[in-house]
């Protein structure tokens, strides 16, 4: 290597052996692999200090240009093709001149609620209501690593070949016997097994309004539900939920009025309202699903997680036609990592239906499948369903007496009968965001009503989940809850509109 180093032409030395390196590499005068001096050496050779050798030698290995190997010295990286890249990139931008850059701004949207409100950075003594999901302190490590163990200690061809779209075979029937011990049809329906519920869901949205459409959708609702359609940019329109489910006589003149292409309803344990869509109800909305030709995707989240009452049938077992889609998932009964949920669709569409899979993800992982239908084949699933029920059961009994002894007079709550969270309402004068602002600076988090309104407007209502919570947790947390709600009820002015710190809660 023959180094021309010009010390008066303004351009600093370390950058000079950058340059000539780098030139060596791309003209192919340095091989990959080829030993570079030690910088002790070239800072000899070349009369300049360690130091300058040394930064150019860390950008050169930043780079990709160089690799520095412990303990043996410094050489051409194998693969140098960053500096080849980048010197192509700058040729192109001489050749081309100055392009005009690429405008993104049509493909934004308003997307400040698609997350939960942040969690204060350093308020170790949080008490956290705002999350729906399954406690990691009951997930059953010791099952799962004794399967696992078992499944990787005798491996299998199939565990990480990419398998049929529908799902592996022996999980799809288990879940066609449990569809069909809750009162579905299962010789005239098909189960594909999908990525978890918003995989399902996108899926069908795609193959029922990819082409235009609106969809009528439960106000209040799952916030995930209103996230992809607002990031699909699909037309919906709201149906308000009250305390026996979706008002079926407000969708029925919804659908006199408009063409609507699929209705989507979480009938049983609402997320947030934890109500359940009453037999009358359910009964009409099948009626006018026949009636308008309409299909209705039933989220059936949670309907093994039930605490009091009789057990509710999903939709699907109330299906004579053929117009519901039922999407299920193990994410809130089992491991949410595990992305695995499942949709029960009429036999006509069967096909169809894992066509489209096919095209949109090509498949699952089988691995995570196979381990699923081997701790549901050992029992211990159901095992972990009874722990975990009775462990919420007890959470929410905690939440509903704390409620109770700590929220003022005009505050009121639904009693869910499952599921993971309860509805709070406040008087009409206050609004959940300004609420929680408050409530954060006292360690407490919910969530508020705006993140589950189509249209993200605020609401005189919050979500409280009790399933991450332990019972001392939750009565320490609902006391402060209480003190805020008081604090608000008696400078109502302050808390019924958008409060300072908004922008920090997202």
């Amino acid at each position: 290597m023959n180094f021309r180093l010009e010390r008066n032409n303004g351009v600093p030395l370390y950058r000079q052996i950058i340059e000539q390196v780098s030139g060596w590499v791309k003209a192919g005068d340095l091989a990959p692999g080829a030993a570079m001096p030690s910088v002790r050496q070239l800072a000899r050779d070349l009369g300049v200090g360690v130091r300058t050798v040394r930064q150019a030698y860390d950008e050169l290995t930043a780079s990709g240009v160089l690799e520095a190997h412990t303990g043996s010295g410094t050489y051409v990286s194998d693969r140098p093709a960053g500096i080849v890249f980048t010197s192509l990139r700058e040729e192109m931008r001489r050749s081309m001149g100055e392009l005009p850059p690429m405008v993104w701004e049509p493909y934004r949207f308003d997307s400040e609620f698609f997350g939960l409100p942040r969690q204060p950075a350093t308020d170790e003594d949080l008490a956290d209501f705002s999350r729906a999901q399954p406690d990691p302190a009951l997930f059953p490590f010791d099952r799962i690593k004794q399967v696992a163990t078992n499944m990787l200690w005798y491996p299998q061809e199939f565990f990480f070949d990419r398998g049929h779209a529908q799902g592996y075979q022996p999980l799809v029937e288990w879940i066609e016997h449990e569809m069909t011990l809750a009162g579905a049809d299962m010789t005239r329906n098909s189960v594909i097994v999908t990525g978890g519920f918003q995989r399902a869901l996108s899926l069908l949205l795609d193959l029922l309004v990819a082409r235009g459409g609106i969809v009528a959708v439960e106000s209040p609702t799952y916030a995930s539900i209103l996230n992809l359609l607002i990031f699909k940019g699909i037309e919906h329109k709201a149906v308000p939920v009250d305390g026996a489910g979706m008002d079926t006589e407000f969708l029925a003149q919804l659908l006199r009025r408009e063409k609507i292409s699929a209705v989507i309803t979480v009938p049983t344990y609402h997320n947030p309202t934890g109500t359940v869509l009453s037999k009358e109800r359910r009964e009409q909305l099948m009626r006018l699903a026949a009636q308008h030709r309409v299909p209705v995707i039933e989220d059936d989240w949670g309907r093994a997680l039930r605490y009091d009452g009789l057990a509710v049938p999903p939709l699907k077992a109330l299906d004579p036609g053929g117009y519901v889609l039922h999407v299920g998932s193990f994410s809130k009964t089992f491991l949410p990592g595990l992305r695995i949920g499942w949709i029960t669709v009429p036999n006509e569409i069967a096909v169809t239906m894992v066509r489209s899979k096919l095209a949109a993800d090509k498949g699952d992982s089988w691995f995570l499948q196979v381990l699923l239908r081997e701790f549901i084949q050992k029992g211990y699933y159901d095992k972990h369903l009874r722990k975990t029920v009775r462990d919420y059961k007890q959470r929410r009994a905690a939440m509903l007496t704390a409620l109770k002894n700590n929220m003022p007079k005009g505050v009121s709550w639904i009693t869910p009968e499952g599921g993971l969270s309860i509805w709070v309402r406040l008087p009409a004068a206050l609004r959940s965001v300004p609420v929680l602002v408050a409530a954060r600076e006292r360690g407490v988090m919910f969530a508020p009503a705006s993140l589950f309104m189509p249209g993200k407007e605020d609401a005189a209502a919050f979500r409280l989940s009790f399933s991450r919570s332990t019972e001392e947790q939750i009565h320490q947390g609902i006391y402060r809850l209480g003190a805020v709600v008081r604090q608000a009820l008696a400078s109502p002015e302050k808390f019924g509109r958008l409060a300072a710190g908004f922008d920090d809660l997202f």
